[in-house]
C-alpha cells in the first residue's frame, strides 16, 4: 500500500506541476494586436530616423519594437517573426554604428516582414 501511495502522490504532483506551467494559446485579437503594434512601432522608427532623432532613442525604439514582437505567438508564424526580429537587431547594430542608410534599409525590410506576417495571420484566420 505504502508503495501505491508513493506512486499516486508522484502521479498527482506531476499532473499539478505541468498544468501550472502550462501556458494558454493566444487569441486572435492578441496576435493580431501584437503584429499591428510592432508593424506600427517599426514605421514610427522609421520616421524617426528620417527626422535625425538621436541614435540612443530610436535604439531605445527598436529595443521596444523587439520587445513587442515578442507577443506574436503562433507556431505557423514563429520562423517569419524569427526571421523580421533579426532583421530588426541588424537595424539597431547598424544605428550604434551611425550607419544611417543601412539601418533605415534594414527597417524597410523590417516593415515589409511584418507586412507579409499581418498578411498571412490574417489570411489563415
Amino acid at each position: 500500500m505504502n508503495k501505491f501511495n508513493k506512486t499516486l502522490a508522484s502521479f498527482v504532483i506531476a499532473a499539478l506541476s505541468s498544468s501550472a506551467f502550462a501556458v494558454a494559446n493566444p487569441s486572435y485579437e492578441d496576435v493580431k494586436a501584437a503584429i499591428d503594434n510592432t508593424l506600427a512601432k517599426v514605421e514610427e522608427i522609421k520616421t524617426a530616423l528620417d527626422n535625425g532623432t538621436d541614435n540612443e532613442k530610436l535604439i531605445d525604439m527598436v529595443t521596444d519594437a523587439r520587445q513587442l514582437q515578442k507577443d506574436i505567438a503562433n507556431n505557423v508564424l514563429d520562423v517569419k517573426r524569427n526571421q523580421a526580429s533579426n532583421v530588426l537587431k541588424q537595424a539597431r547594430i547598424a544605428i550604434q554604428k551611425n550607419e544611417l542608410q543601412s539601418a533605415k534599409e534594414s527597417l524597410t525590410d523590417a516593415a515589409n516582414r511584418y507586412k507579409e506576417i499581418q498578411q498571412l495571420y490574417t489570411s489563415t484566420h
